[in-house]
């Protein structure tokens, strides 16, 4: 039987409307998952964060749960982007694995997404494991499987106006 998720408070949010606590909560959970369960080495930190729209879930100063939303045009290394926003780093702790939280903060980012960016498609570059998730989703892959960074990973599509 899977633990009860702990009581999650969510934020939709600008950078810089996340308190220096949750930032740096926020930064170590990407760390932990993305640089040090996944043995990857790359910078988490790019210089991005700042100019996104954040997807965070949070107990008390932790951060559990987050996704970032790219605007269309502010990342210079994606430009498969194209005019579309992007969803990137989500990421959910490990003890919460299994218990639809990674769904929800996808769900969040895709509407927030639509609120802001009607009539276009989203865009994310995933990891090929998750493939059957994002699928679930509405996102559809495009192009070949492609490394990044030591690991396998696919440019996916959502559609416009899907219900």
């Amino acid at each position: 039987m899977l633990p009860t998720p702990p009581n999650l408070t969510w934020l939709d949010c600008d950078f810089d409307d996340l308190s220096a606590r949750h930032v740096h909560s926020l930064l170590k959970l990407r760390q932990q998952i993305f640089i040090i369960e996944q043995t990857c080495i790359f910078p988490d930190i790019d210089g991005l964060d700042p100019r996104c729209r954040h997807i965070v879930a949070y107990e008390g100063d932790d951060v559990l749960a987050a996704a970032r939303i790219v605007a269309p045009g502010i990342d210079p290394d994606h430009a498969e982007q194209g005019d579309r926003p992007a969803i990137g780093r989500v990421v959910t702790s490990d003890r919460l694995r299994g218990q639809g939280i990674g769904r929800e903060v996808m769900r969040r980012a895709i509407e927030v997404c639509e609120k802001q960016f009607a009539g276009k498609p989203i865009y994310l570059n995933g990891q090929l494991y998750l493939r059957g998730f994002y699928e679930s989703l509405g996102f559809v892959q495009f192009g070949d499987e492609y490394d990044e960074d030591g690991i396998a990973h696919i440019s996916m599509e959502r559609p416009a106006n899907l219900k």
